[in-house]
Protein backbone atom coordinates (compact mmCIF):
# COMPACT_ATOMS: atom_id res chain seq x y z
CA UNK A 1 0.00 0.00 0.00
CA UNK A 2 1.16 4.00 -0.33
CA UNK A 3 2.18 4.95 2.92
CA UNK A 4 2.97 9.03 3.25
CA UNK A 5 4.49 10.32 6.83
CA UNK A 6 4.91 13.88 7.90
CA UNK A 7 7.41 15.25 9.78
CA UNK A 8 10.53 13.41 9.41
CA UNK A 9 11.16 13.96 13.71
CA UNK A 10 13.35 16.18 15.20
CA UNK A 11 16.72 14.82 15.60
CA UNK A 12 18.48 17.21 17.44
CA UNK A 13 15.69 17.04 20.05
CA UNK A 14 16.79 13.45 20.24
CA UNK A 15 20.35 13.72 20.66
CA UNK A 16 21.16 16.60 22.65
CA UNK A 17 18.05 16.66 25.10
CA UNK A 18 16.92 13.31 25.64
CA UNK A 19 20.38 11.62 24.69
CA UNK A 20 18.49 9.19 22.93
CA UNK A 21 21.48 6.49 21.81
CA UNK A 22 22.83 6.52 24.95
CA UNK A 23 20.04 6.20 27.08
CA UNK A 24 17.36 3.98 24.93
CA UNK A 25 19.87 3.05 22.35
CA UNK A 26 19.19 2.49 18.49
CA UNK A 27 20.40 4.73 16.45
CA UNK A 28 19.31 7.78 14.74
CA UNK A 29 16.83 8.88 12.60
CA UNK A 30 14.56 8.37 15.46
CA UNK A 31 10.84 9.70 14.92
CA UNK A 32 8.85 9.72 12.11
CA UNK A 33 11.98 9.43 9.90
CA UNK A 34 12.57 5.87 11.39
CA UNK A 35 8.44 4.55 10.65
CA UNK A 36 9.20 5.56 7.02
CA UNK A 37 12.32 3.88 6.90
CA UNK A 38 10.17 0.61 8.45
CA UNK A 39 7.76 0.79 6.56
CA UNK A 40 9.44 0.60 2.78
CA UNK A 41 11.71 -2.35 4.27
CA UNK A 42 8.60 -3.72 4.95
CA UNK A 43 7.65 -3.24 1.20
CA UNK A 44 5.31 -0.79 1.14
CA UNK A 45 5.67 2.56 -1.53
CA UNK A 46 6.25 5.61 1.43
CA UNK A 47 6.75 9.21 0.48
CA UNK A 48 7.75 11.07 3.59
CA UNK A 49 7.07 15.16 3.49
CA UNK A 50 8.79 17.46 6.14
CA UNK A 51 9.06 21.50 5.09
CA UNK A 52 12.49 21.72 6.76
CA UNK A 53 14.06 18.75 4.28
CA UNK A 54 16.80 20.92 3.49
CA UNK A 55 18.26 21.55 7.18
CA UNK A 56 18.57 17.31 8.03
CA UNK A 57 21.60 15.87 7.53
CA UNK A 58 22.40 14.11 4.22
CA UNK A 59 23.36 10.63 6.13
CA UNK A 60 19.90 10.48 7.49
CA UNK A 61 18.10 11.43 4.09
CA UNK A 62 20.61 9.02 2.88
CA UNK A 63 19.15 6.05 4.91
CA UNK A 64 15.47 6.31 4.08
CA UNK A 65 16.51 7.06 0.10
CA UNK A 66 18.55 3.84 0.15
CA UNK A 67 15.24 1.73 1.76
CA UNK A 68 13.01 3.25 -0.80
CA UNK A 69 11.25 6.13 0.98
CA UNK A 70 10.72 9.33 -1.53
CA UNK A 71 11.37 13.00 0.38
CA UNK A 72 9.65 15.55 -0.26
CA UNK A 73 8.73 19.26 0.64
CA UNK A 74 5.32 19.22 -0.95
CA UNK A 75 2.50 17.68 1.40
CA UNK A 76 -0.10 17.33 -1.91
CA UNK A 77 2.50 15.41 -3.78
CA UNK A 78 3.14 12.87 -1.18
CA UNK A 79 -0.98 12.67 -0.38
CA UNK A 80 -1.51 11.39 -3.84
CA UNK A 81 -3.88 7.89 -3.56
CA UNK A 82 -1.89 7.43 -0.45
CA UNK A 83 -3.94 4.89 1.35
CA UNK A 84 -2.49 5.38 4.96
CA UNK A 85 -1.55 8.79 5.47
CA UNK A 86 0.62 9.43 9.18
CA UNK A 87 0.97 12.43 11.11
CA UNK A 88 4.10 12.83 13.44
CA UNK A 89 3.59 16.63 13.60
CA UNK A 90 3.91 18.84 16.62
CA UNK A 91 1.71 18.37 19.48
CA UNK A 92 -0.41 20.95 20.42
CA UNK A 93 -0.55 22.71 17.30
CA UNK A 94 -2.65 23.69 14.40
CA UNK A 95 -0.15 22.19 11.86
CA UNK A 96 -1.62 18.95 12.13
CA UNK A 97 -5.02 19.88 11.50
CA UNK A 98 -3.58 21.77 8.69
CA UNK A 99 -1.68 19.21 7.28
CA UNK A 100 -5.28 17.06 7.23
CA UNK A 101 -7.10 19.65 5.30
CA UNK A 102 -5.05 20.31 2.82
CA UNK A 103 -4.42 16.62 1.80
CA UNK A 104 -7.94 14.98 2.75
CA UNK A 105 -9.14 16.25 -1.13
CA UNK A 106 -5.91 14.03 -2.25
CA UNK A 107 -5.55 11.39 -0.49
CA UNK A 108 -6.88 7.67 -2.07
CA UNK A 109 -10.48 6.07 -1.56
CA UNK A 110 -11.36 4.39 1.79
CA UNK A 111 -7.73 5.74 3.19
CA UNK A 112 -7.10 6.60 6.85
CA UNK A 113 -5.68 9.27 8.38
CA UNK A 114 -3.40 8.27 11.62
CA UNK A 115 -2.30 10.34 13.97
CA UNK A 116 0.64 9.30 16.47
CA UNK A 117 1.85 11.35 19.51
CA UNK A 118 0.38 14.47 17.72
CA UNK A 119 -2.91 15.18 19.09
CA UNK A 120 -6.17 13.16 20.16
CA UNK A 121 -7.45 11.59 16.90
CA UNK A 122 -10.66 12.78 18.20
CA UNK A 123 -9.69 16.04 17.91
CA UNK A 124 -8.41 15.77 14.96
CA UNK A 125 -11.86 14.07 13.11
CA UNK A 126 -14.25 16.50 14.71
CA UNK A 127 -11.37 20.11 13.55
CA UNK A 128 -12.06 18.49 10.18
CA UNK A 129 -15.65 17.74 9.94
CA UNK A 130 -16.70 20.66 7.21
CA UNK A 131 -13.61 20.23 4.92
CA UNK A 132 -15.20 15.73 4.76
CA UNK A 133 -18.51 17.09 3.44
CA UNK A 134 -17.02 20.21 1.86
CA UNK A 135 -14.62 17.41 -0.37
CA UNK A 136 -17.59 14.86 -0.12
CA UNK A 137 -14.51 12.92 1.57
CA UNK A 138 -16.66 10.84 4.27
CA UNK A 139 -15.02 7.64 3.35
CA UNK A 140 -11.77 8.36 5.07
CA UNK A 141 -11.61 6.99 8.42
CA UNK A 142 -9.44 8.58 10.92
CA UNK A 143 -7.41 6.71 13.78
CA UNK A 144 -3.83 5.92 15.36
CA UNK A 145 -0.24 4.45 14.55
CA UNK A 146 0.91 5.53 18.28
CA UNK A 147 4.33 4.10 18.47
CA UNK A 148 4.06 4.25 22.01
CA UNK A 149 8.23 4.73 22.50
CA UNK A 150 10.77 6.16 20.06
CA UNK A 151 10.53 5.18 17.01
CA UNK A 152 14.13 3.71 16.44
CA UNK A 153 14.75 2.41 19.67
CA UNK A 154 14.41 -0.82 21.07
CA UNK A 155 11.44 0.10 23.17
CA UNK A 156 9.39 0.40 19.96
CA UNK A 157 8.09 -3.15 19.62
CA UNK A 158 4.54 -2.19 18.97
CA UNK A 159 2.17 -0.10 17.73
CA UNK A 160 -1.37 1.44 19.55
CA UNK A 161 -4.47 1.57 16.96
CA UNK A 162 -7.45 3.75 17.56
CA UNK A 163 -10.83 1.85 17.58
CA UNK A 164 -14.95 3.25 17.82
CA UNK A 165 -15.40 1.27 21.21
CA UNK A 166 -16.64 3.94 23.77
CA UNK A 167 -16.79 6.32 20.84
CA UNK A 168 -20.88 7.38 19.90
CA UNK A 169 -19.81 8.17 16.15
CA UNK A 170 -17.95 6.04 14.67
CA UNK A 171 -14.48 7.33 13.17
CA UNK A 172 -13.16 4.46 11.43
CA UNK A 173 -14.45 1.49 9.75
CA UNK A 174 -13.21 -1.81 10.63
CA UNK A 175 -11.68 -2.92 7.52
CA UNK A 176 -9.58 0.54 7.71
CA UNK A 177 -8.24 -0.65 11.23
CA UNK A 178 -7.27 -4.10 9.70
CA UNK A 179 -5.25 -1.93 7.17
CA UNK A 180 -3.55 -0.24 9.75
CA UNK A 181 -3.10 -3.53 11.94
CA UNK A 182 -1.50 -4.52 8.85
CA UNK A 183 0.58 -2.23 8.39
CA UNK A 184 2.08 -2.34 12.37
CA UNK A 185 2.79 -6.14 11.70
CA UNK A 186 4.53 -6.08 8.50
CA UNK A 187 7.06 -4.07 10.01
CA UNK A 188 7.30 -6.27 12.95
CA UNK A 189 5.28 -4.49 15.64
CA UNK A 190 2.09 -6.11 17.49
CA UNK A 191 -0.82 -4.49 16.97
CA UNK A 192 -2.65 -3.00 20.03
CA UNK A 193 -6.49 -2.13 19.82
CA UNK A 194 -7.65 0.61 22.24
CA UNK A 195 -10.57 2.67 22.70
CA UNK A 196 -9.50 6.16 20.71
CA UNK A 197 -9.68 8.37 23.94
CA UNK A 198 -7.52 5.90 25.67
CA UNK A 199 -4.79 6.46 23.37
CA UNK A 200 -3.08 9.63 24.53
CA UNK A 201 -3.49 8.83 28.28
CA UNK A 202 -1.95 5.29 27.77
CA UNK A 203 0.56 6.21 24.93
CA UNK A 204 1.90 9.75 25.47
CA UNK A 205 4.50 10.64 27.99
CA UNK A 206 1.79 11.26 30.54
CA UNK A 207 1.35 7.60 30.89
CA UNK A 208 3.99 7.39 33.68
CA UNK A 209 1.22 9.07 35.88
CA UNK A 210 -2.19 7.36 33.95
CA UNK A 211 -0.32 3.36 35.51
CA UNK A 212 0.14 5.08 39.28
CA UNK A 213 -3.29 6.25 38.83
CA UNK A 214 -4.91 2.97 37.53
CA UNK A 215 -2.95 1.23 39.96
CA UNK A 216 -3.81 2.50 43.03
CA UNK A 217 -7.66 3.15 41.90
CA UNK A 218 -7.97 -0.93 41.99
CA UNK A 219 -5.55 -0.81 45.66
CA UNK A 220 -8.35 2.37 46.71
CA UNK A 221 -11.19 -0.57 45.79
CA UNK A 222 -9.67 -3.36 47.34
CA UNK A 223 -9.19 -1.90 50.63
CA UNK A 224 -12.52 -0.01 50.18
CA UNK A 225 -13.80 -3.78 49.70
CA UNK A 226 -12.22 -5.62 52.42
CA UNK A 227 -11.39 -3.06 54.90
CA UNK A 228 -13.43 -0.19 54.80
CA UNK A 229 -16.43 -1.63 53.76
CA UNK A 230 -18.08 1.05 51.57
CA UNK A 231 -20.37 1.15 48.16
CA UNK A 232 -18.92 0.52 45.07
CA UNK A 233 -21.00 3.66 43.91
CA UNK A 234 -19.25 5.38 47.07
CA UNK A 235 -15.89 3.99 46.49
CA UNK A 236 -15.91 5.13 42.62
CA UNK A 237 -17.40 8.35 43.23
CA UNK A 238 -14.27 9.53 45.95
CA UNK A 239 -11.73 8.21 43.06
CA UNK A 240 -13.04 10.32 40.16
CA UNK A 241 -13.53 13.41 42.61
CA UNK A 242 -9.97 12.64 43.67
CA UNK A 243 -8.25 12.45 40.24
CA UNK A 244 -10.41 15.21 39.08
CA UNK A 245 -9.38 17.56 41.20
CA UNK A 246 -5.80 16.77 41.12
CA UNK A 247 -6.41 16.82 37.20
CA UNK A 248 -7.92 20.35 37.55
CA UNK A 249 -5.70 22.23 39.58
CA UNK A 250 -2.56 21.29 37.15
CA UNK A 251 -4.99 22.55 33.86
CA UNK A 252 -5.73 25.27 35.24
CA UNK A 253 -2.80 26.29 37.72
CA UNK A 254 -0.16 24.72 36.62
CA UNK A 255 2.53 22.44 38.91
CA UNK A 256 3.18 25.60 41.21
CA UNK A 257 -1.08 25.65 42.02
CA UNK A 258 -0.41 22.11 43.19
CA UNK A 259 2.84 22.71 44.81
CA UNK A 260 0.24 25.30 46.36
CA UNK A 261 -2.38 23.59 47.59
CA UNK A 262 -1.40 20.01 48.38
CA UNK A 263 0.81 20.46 51.20
CA UNK A 264 3.25 17.16 52.02
CA UNK A 265 2.26 17.18 55.67
CA UNK A 266 -1.37 17.04 55.22
CA UNK A 267 -1.23 14.72 52.75
CA UNK A 268 1.20 12.35 54.87
CA UNK A 269 -0.92 12.67 57.52
CA UNK A 270 -3.89 11.34 55.93
CA UNK A 271 -2.68 8.95 53.44
CA UNK A 272 -1.07 7.04 56.96
CA UNK A 273 -4.67 6.75 58.10
CA UNK A 274 -5.45 4.50 55.15
CA UNK A 275 -2.59 2.25 55.11
CA UNK A 276 -3.96 -1.08 55.97
CA UNK A 277 -2.12 -3.88 53.98
CA UNK A 278 1.63 -3.07 52.87
CA UNK A 279 0.84 -6.54 50.27
CA UNK A 280 -1.99 -4.74 48.34
CA UNK A 281 -1.21 -0.85 48.51
CA UNK A 282 2.17 -0.95 46.70
CA UNK A 283 1.41 2.11 45.31
CA UNK A 284 -0.21 3.84 48.78
CA UNK A 285 3.03 2.93 50.56
CA UNK A 286 5.34 4.18 48.19
CA UNK A 287 3.46 7.33 47.90
CA UNK A 288 3.95 7.52 51.88
CA UNK A 289 7.75 7.16 50.94
CA UNK A 290 8.01 9.09 48.20
CA UNK A 291 6.01 11.95 50.43
CA UNK A 292 8.94 11.09 53.35
CA UNK A 293 11.50 11.58 50.92
CA UNK A 294 9.97 14.73 48.75
CA UNK A 295 13.22 17.06 49.40
CA UNK A 296 14.34 14.60 46.52
CA UNK A 297 11.67 15.55 43.97
CA UNK A 298 12.05 19.30 44.99
CA UNK A 299 15.97 19.03 44.44
CA UNK A 300 14.93 18.36 41.14
CA UNK A 301 12.21 21.07 40.01
CA UNK A 302 13.29 23.29 42.51
CA UNK A 303 11.88 24.75 45.92
CA UNK A 304 8.61 23.90 46.25
CA UNK A 305 8.30 27.58 48.65
CA UNK A 306 9.34 29.57 45.47
CA UNK A 307 7.15 27.43 43.04
CA UNK A 308 4.26 28.13 45.46
CA UNK A 309 5.08 31.77 45.35
CA UNK A 310 4.42 32.22 41.62
CA UNK A 311 0.75 30.89 41.73
CA UNK A 312 -1.49 33.66 42.15
CA UNK A 313 -5.15 32.41 41.71
CA UNK A 314 -6.48 35.24 39.43
CA UNK A 315 -9.30 32.88 37.97
CA UNK A 316 -11.42 30.64 40.14
CA UNK A 317 -12.67 27.65 38.54
CA UNK A 318 -14.77 24.25 39.19
CA UNK A 319 -12.24 21.53 40.76
CA UNK A 320 -14.29 18.77 42.56
CA UNK A 321 -17.01 17.22 39.86
CA UNK A 322 -16.09 14.71 37.99
CA UNK A 323 -16.35 16.46 34.31
CA UNK A 324 -18.33 13.46 32.57
CA UNK A 325 -21.30 14.62 35.32
CA UNK A 326 -21.19 18.18 34.80
CA UNK A 327 -20.90 17.27 30.61
CA UNK A 328 -24.23 15.65 31.47
CA UNK A 329 -25.98 17.93 33.56
CA UNK A 330 -24.80 20.28 30.95
CA UNK A 331 -27.04 18.48 28.74
CA UNK A 332 -29.71 18.44 30.75
CA UNK A 333 -29.91 21.89 31.19
CA UNK A 334 -28.82 23.33 27.71
CA UNK A 335 -29.61 20.47 25.14
CA UNK A 336 -26.77 18.01 24.05
CA UNK A 337 -26.28 19.26 20.58
CA UNK A 338 -25.31 22.66 22.57
CA UNK A 339 -23.41 21.03 24.90
CA UNK A 340 -21.44 18.79 22.60
CA UNK A 341 -21.03 21.69 20.36
CA UNK A 342 -19.03 23.70 22.96
CA UNK A 343 -17.04 20.36 24.05
CA UNK A 344 -15.48 20.01 20.70
CA UNK A 345 -14.60 23.58 20.11
CA UNK A 346 -12.72 24.10 23.70
CA UNK A 347 -11.25 20.92 22.52
CA UNK A 348 -10.05 22.08 19.37
CA UNK A 349 -9.12 25.38 20.37
CA UNK A 350 -7.25 23.57 23.84
CA UNK A 351 -5.02 21.29 20.80
CA UNK A 352 -4.45 24.10 18.08
CA UNK A 353 -2.90 26.65 20.39
CA UNK A 354 0.22 27.27 18.89
CA UNK A 355 1.62 28.82 22.24
CA UNK A 356 1.96 25.63 24.07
Amino acid sequence: MKVVVYGFGNQTYYRDILKVSESLGGEPPYGGSRMALEFAEAGHEVFLADPRMETIKTEFKQKLLDAGVKLTTDDIEAAKDADVAVLFTPFRSGLTIKIAERIIPHIGNDAVIATTCTMPVLVLETSVRNVLFMEDREDIGFSTLHPAAIPGTPQHKHYFIATNELLEEEIVKPHQVEKLKKLAEDTGKKAYLIPAELISPIGDMGVVATAAAAVSALEYYAVSKSVLQTTKAMTEFQLSQAFQVVSSIISKYGIEGLVKFLNAEPLKKSLKSMLFDEKIQKVSFAAMKSLENISDIEGVIGSFDDMASKFKPEERTFLSAPSSMLISYMEDLAGEDVTRGIVREALKKLYCDESN
